[in-house]
């Protein structure tokens, strides 16, 4: 009986885990089911640590304007412009050894669609450091990258 009572529990706490995570993801999308371009570029700029910008250039209003002008993003090719623009503030040390920036410059180029921007959005992702992030990321990365993948 006991065994049963722990399976149910175990299975239940599994089951509970997985909903939170599928609210995540879907409370990133708006709408019928599709996620917010905009929502996504917001959600991870404030993924990002402070101190992964170059302070001096990456001020208040450039923040406020970045973000207000990501935030209404509607179409891959402003995805993409917003993630160019994003990239260039950030601090060079945050990048892992490999990674170009002139790879998100030329890619943002030649962005068509949501395919290509999110291609990019996860690029800049994968090649920035984990220190670059807030703790919290680790938490809301799969659900953001499910949201990500939604985007039509």
């Amino acid at each position: 009986m006991k065994k049963i009572s722990l399976f149910l529990l175990f299975s239940c706490l599994i089951a509970i885990t997985s909903e939170a995570q599928l609210k995540d993801a879907l409370s990133m999308a708006s709408g019928a089911g599709a996620p917010s371009p905009g929502s996504l570029l917001t959600q991870f700029e404030g993924a990002l640590q402070p101190s992964s910008f170059i302070i001096s250039r990456w001020s208040s209003s450039v923040r406020t304007s970045w973000v207000r002008g990501a935030g209404s993003v509607s179409d891959p090719v402003g995805m993409a412009q917003s993630v160019s623009v994003l990239s260039r503030y950030i601090n060079p040390s945050m990048f892992k050894q490999g990674f170009t920036m002139s790879s998100i410059t030329s890619t943002a180029r030649a962005v068509k669609t949501y395919s290509d921007a999110s291609g990019m959005l996860k690029s800049l992702e994968a090649g920035l450091k984990p220190e670059a992030f807030v703790g919290s990321w680790g938490s809301k990365r799969s659900g953001w990258l499910s949201a990500l993948n939604l985007l039509k």
